[in-house]
């Protein structure tokens, strides 16, 4: 039986599909043994397929395994390369995906770039009409860079970490004031081989006081209370921290301002600890509530150096304030102040030329030293509480600090020298509540016994208008009480000229105020003051915020304006203040 020319040419089409398939799937094969040819050469002598499909077919076959062996040579030369970029990495490390980083292949080593900018705009409302500030140091109306600092953070040798920034404004004082060149902000090296026990050296925040140790970029209002004022701060130093067991801990000594005023024994004149500890995490470890419990300490001697005043005019005697304190919203600087007398003689020389030599006598300029420093003994101790749950915190510090000062000053009729001092407390207090609108929780900010900065649940984006950022609801009372080194001065006289007059504040060192006799210290302004604030805050992203503020002030009595300069006409005693504050922060 003859087969039909259909079912012919249906068996020729299935013959060449086997063998097209087999051409494709056994390329390699066929350019390495010719086994393809050998069955195509089959098909070709069974009369299966035609000379032209053999030739075809033959031909795909050699151009499919062309192809395969080309992409293999381009695969193997891809991986070469990779391989030799990945050897090339390994050498020399890597930028941080941020950009503001470099890294070590073996992660022992790093450098992170980081700065801060805080711009802030101010408006003032107070009683004392308008103000002659001399220096330059007393207001902090309208605009201000309050920071501008650019530094650098890392690992050195894996156990070391570092820190080193620059102030771009210049050295920023306890009272928010400023020195017109830029200066190193902190500088530190951290041996940290231990969490339970580090030792880090250099300019670095002491330890004590809660808001005090809370980054400035992370603090609830724009100006962290009078607690502050009182409080070391940043010091050069050397401390031995850690944390074990949930309890942080940390023990240090340092010396008040960037440089030693006279040479004195010991290596540090002033040693503080603190011990802090969450007690939820006591009792749970998956707890979402923080109690955080504190308690710190410092004591030790500072010095300052009497000076003529920069306000005084024609006012020869050196004074130095060895406690002071500035309307909380970096108002008006003073709003309270100690002055300690130093070697000088009292009176006018009245161009007498034997008394030119003498710098305390001299008519030519101001802020010139006394011969000698006045030391200040301060013991210090301060309690603090922070309770956060979900979006809510609360916090509450409160510190008393016993500051006595003693120095030298000559008699008015300049033929002796007597002893000065000047002693006393000075408490300060606040209680501050955050609320996270947006509903941020705090548990997760809060480590090494402070508080961080909060991260939006969705940022802000500037671009399409979508996210929220995080937006906070804040409220403070701050208080600080002096009153224990005695009044200001009889508010029922006092003038609008201030106490350089010589007429105001005046006291004896048994604490009697009076301008007659050898006078120990003088006191100016108000030496009780409680300030209220109200907040809201923006945090756009974990690199933007920003800050309206809201503050009054209460003094416990009405004064004139205190190291503005006297006899300004416009003057007026006051017992309250206002200010409202804006501030844009950027930071990375």
């Amino acid at each position: 039986m003859k087969n039909s020319p259909t079912r012919t040419l249906t068996v020729k089409r299935i013959a060449v599909a086997v063998a097209a398939v087999c051409a494709t799937m056994s390329a390699p094969s066929f350019a390495a043994g010719g086994d393809m040819k050998a069955l195509m050469d089959l098909l070709l002598k069974k009369g299966v397929i035609t000379q032209q499909e053999y030739d075809q077919n033959i031909q795909a076959a050699k151009d499919a395994a062309e192809d395969q062996a080309f992409k293999e040579k381009r695969l193997s030369d891809d991986v070469a390369k990779l391989n030799k970029a990945a050897e090339k990495s390994a050498k020399s490390g890597f930028v941080k995906s941020n950009g503001f980083g470099f890294e070590s292949a073996d992660g022992a080593n790093s450098i992170n770039l980081t700065g801060r900018l805080h711009f802030d705009a101010r408006k003032a409302s107070d009683g004392w009409g308008s103000l002659a500030d001399r220096d330059g140091g007393s207001m902090a109306d309208r605009f201000t860079v309050r920071r501008a600092r650019l530094g650098v953070t890392g690992v050195f040798a894996k156990d070391m970490n570092y820190e080193l920034i620059t102030n771009l404004t210049g050295a920023t004082a306890k009272d928010g004031s400023t020195t017109a060149t830029s200066t190193i902000d902190t500088a530190w090296i951290n041996y940290a081989a231990s969490p339970e026990l580090q030792v880090k050296v250099g300019r670095m925040k002491q330890p004590l006081a809660m808001e005090t140790l809370t980054s400035s970029n992370n603090i609830d209002f724009m100006e962290r209370s009078y607690l502050d004022q009182l409080a070391p701060g940043k010091q050069n130093g050397m401390m031995i921290h850690g944390e074990k067991s949930g309890i942080n801990y940390a023990v240090s000594g340092w010396q008040a301002g960037f440089d030693p005023l006279s040479n004195t024994s010991g290596i540090a004149p002033q040693f503080g600890g603190r011990v802090t500890t969450n007690l939820a995490n006591l009792i749970s470890s998956s707890s979402s509530t923080v109690v955080h419990v504190g308690v710190a300490g410092m004591t030790g001697k500072q010095e300052v150096v009497p000076t003529t005043s920069s306000q005084g005019g024609g006012n020869f005697e050196t004074k130095g304030a060895f406690i002071a304190f500035r309307d909380e919203n970096l108002g008006l600087n003073n709003v309270y102040r100690n002055r300690i007398y130093g070697t000088c003689d009292g009176a006018n020389p009245g161009g007498a030329a034997s008394a030119v030599a003498d710098l305390c006598k001299s008519q030519l300029g101001f802020s010139l030293p006394a011969s000698q420093v006045a030391t200040v003994d301060k013991l210090m101790a301060a309690f603090e509480l922070g309770v956060a749950t979900g979006p809510l915190k609360i916090q509450y510090e409160y510190a008393d600090a016993k500051l006595t000062a003693n120095s030298h000053a000559r008699t008015s009729a300049t033929t002796a020298e007597y002893d000065t001092t000047s002693s006393g407390h000075a408490k300060v207090q606040y209680l501050s509540m955050v609320y996270n609108l947006t509903g941020e929780e705090w548990k997760d900010t809060y480590k090494g016994g402070v508080f961080g900065g909060i991260k939006p649940n969705s940022n802000f984006n500037f671009s399409g208008g979508t996210g929220k950022g995080a937006w906070q609801l804040t409220g403070r009372v701050s208080r600080y009480d002096a009153s224990d080194f005695g009044a200001s001065y009889d508010t029922a006289t006092q003038t609008a000229a201030d106490e350089e007059s010589g007429t105001k504040g005046k006291h004896l060192c048994n604490g009697t105020l009076t301008s007659a006799g050898n006078t120990c210290y003088q006191l100016g302004g108000s030496p009780i003051a409680t300030t209220y604030t109200l907040g809201t805050n923006w945090i756009l992203n974990p690199n933007a915020r920003i800050m309206l503020n809201y503050s009054y002030t209460k003094f416990g009595n009405k004064f004139f304006p205190v190291d503005v300069g006297s006899g300004v006409g416009t003057n007026k005693a006051t017992d309250n203040s206002q200010m409202i504050s804006l501030r844009s922060q950027f930071n990375f």
